[in-house]
């Protein structure tokens, strides 16, 4: 309850729908935090010389069969880097990892704020996803670029098209400020 304006919010009446294409956002970007999360703490682990070594050996004792000979050139590259570049990757995939999570908890949460930091951060990268597409045409970077589109489109068309409980927690909001502001 703000300063003689009730708080309507948990009453049936006023109770909120959630918005499911929200939630399959936020879980979108719960599931890339993740994966950032994972590839940060590899990147970090590979910088102690013995899990190299192990993972080397692991992956060599695989063989250079045609199914994994793709994913060992990889390995090989990433096995590598430099530890400073290494920590560059983890510290860089935990700071994105970071972005994601904010972005999915405030989507999870249906906040407005969230919606305009999502379309922010994901309309600045589809450049970028242009740029590696044109390079070279894949399906998931079709489909990625797609895919971040579409969610910049639907936050877009939501940010100018607001619930009519984003409507009511806005004029609470207001009517709570004005009061305020006379006192």
């Amino acid at each position: 309850m703000t300063a003689g304006v009730p708080d309507n919010s948990r009453s049936p009446a006023h109770a909120r729908q959630r918005d499911r294409i929200l939630t399959l956002i936020a879980l979108f970007k719960f599931g890339k935090a993740l994966l950032l999360i994972a590839l940060g703490l590899g990147a970090l682990q590979l910088i102690r010389s013995d899990i190299r070594e192990q993972a080397n050996n692991m992956f060599e004792a695989l063989g250079s069969s045609i199914d994994v000979a793709p994913i060992l050139k990889v390995l090989r590259q990433i096995g590598a880097l430099a530890p400073w570049r290494l920590r560059l990757i983890g510290g860089g995939a935990f700071l994105y990892a970071a972005l994601f999570m904010t972005e999915g908890v405030g989507l999870w949460q249906q906040r407005r704020w969230a919606e305009y930091l999502t379309v922010i951060a994901t309309a600045s990268f589809v450049p970028f996803e242009v740029f590696e597409l044109v390079r070279r045409l894949t399906y998931p970077r079709a489909s990625a670029l797609l895919l971040n589109i579409g969610v910049v489109v639907y936050l877009i068309w939501r940010l100018n098209h607001p619930t009519s409980w984003q409507v009511e927690q806005l004029e609470l909001h207001e009517a709570a400020r004005d009061e305020r502001a006379t006192e």
